[in-house]
């Protein structure tokens, strides 16, 4: 049986993305890039699957995330509304540094 035959877990909802969910975008070497769309939570990912003596690897990490990082990405809950709301608010008060939380220099104050 082909790898990744009977899917893969979804990266935002940790549920089941069937094969006929997952789309090759390119490959070369003993790389595969891949698109996943997830019925469960509709989004869509990029993935990339890096192949190991010609046979794709599974498990091991997802990207910079371990598996033992597995069971918190399953405990945590879909994007909602109110999440998109908190991000626009943060936004609006500044740029990317008002989302992460960096305002100003080192001492706290405004940047010049």
């Amino acid at each position: 049986m082909p790898p990744f035959a009977k899917g893969v877990d979804c990266a935002v909802c940790g549920r089941l993305v069937p094969a006929d969910g997952i789309r090759i975008l390119a490959s070369r070497d003993d790389l595969v890039f891949v698109e996943l769309a997830c019925g469960a939570c509709r989004s869509e990912s990029l993935g990339i699957v890096v192949a190991s003596d010609g046979v794709p690897v599974e498990g091991g990490t997802y990207g910079e995330f371990l598996l033992a990082d597995d069971a918190r990405f399953r405990e945590a809950l879909p994007i909602d509304l109110a999440d998109l709301q908190a991000v626009r608010e943060l936004l609006d008060r500044g740029d990317l540094d008002a989302l992460v939380g960096r305002s100003g220099d080192a001492q706290g104050g405004s940047p010049a």
